[in-house]
């Protein structure tokens, strides 16, 4: 069993909790509360007959938080960057 730490990172309001649970629940949700520091959850993924445990870390977009989120990114795998085309 191998475990991979990715980043999901943007501005506020740009959806990042959203595809978070949309990837560990199966469920979409339309609206989420504004993360504070980091959530994470994690999921099991099969990748070449590997399990590989993928832990998904939801970092705040509000720039009065960008200096905390920032030590979150320590150890991490990759990085999706979210961001809203409308904006």
């Amino acid at each position: 069993d191998f475990l991979f730490k990715f980043l999901v990172i943007g501005s506020a309001g740009t959806g990042k909790s959203c595809l978070l649970h949309q990837f560990i629940e199966s469920k979409f949700k339309q609206d989420s509360n504004h993360t504070i520091g980091v959530e994470f959850g994690s999921r099991i993924v099969n990748v070449g007959g590997k399990s590989l445990k993928l832990q998904i870390w939801d970092t705040a977009g509000q720039e009065r938080f960008r200096s905390v989120t920032r030590s979150y990114y320590r150890g991490a795998a990759g990085a999706l960057l979210v961001y809203d085309i409308a904006r």
